[in-house]
């Protein structure tokens, strides 16, 4: 999936392509050439679970799907 089109802070959705979903702010949108061509990223605060309230980076090649949902 292409992640370039997140680029604002927002509420969202990430469905990784392990099966797991993850909903929260989404805080960051990195790009390849900036993270030293290691793959462009989505940085996301999930609200609930093992890893609320954690930075949690979902690279472009391991997610099947994102969405804002406000």
């Amino acid at each position: 999936m292409i992640l370039s089109n997140f680029e604002r802070v927002a509420r969202g959705k990430v469905i990784l392509k392990n099966g797991r979903v993850i909903i929260g702010k989404i805080v960051d949108y990195t790009t390849s050439y900036d993270n030293d061509d290691n793959g462009a990223y989505l940085t996301i605060v999930p609200e609930k679970g093992r890893d609320k309230g954690d930075y949690i980076c979902c690279y472009e090649d391991n997610v099947a799907h994102a969405e804002y949902l406000e």
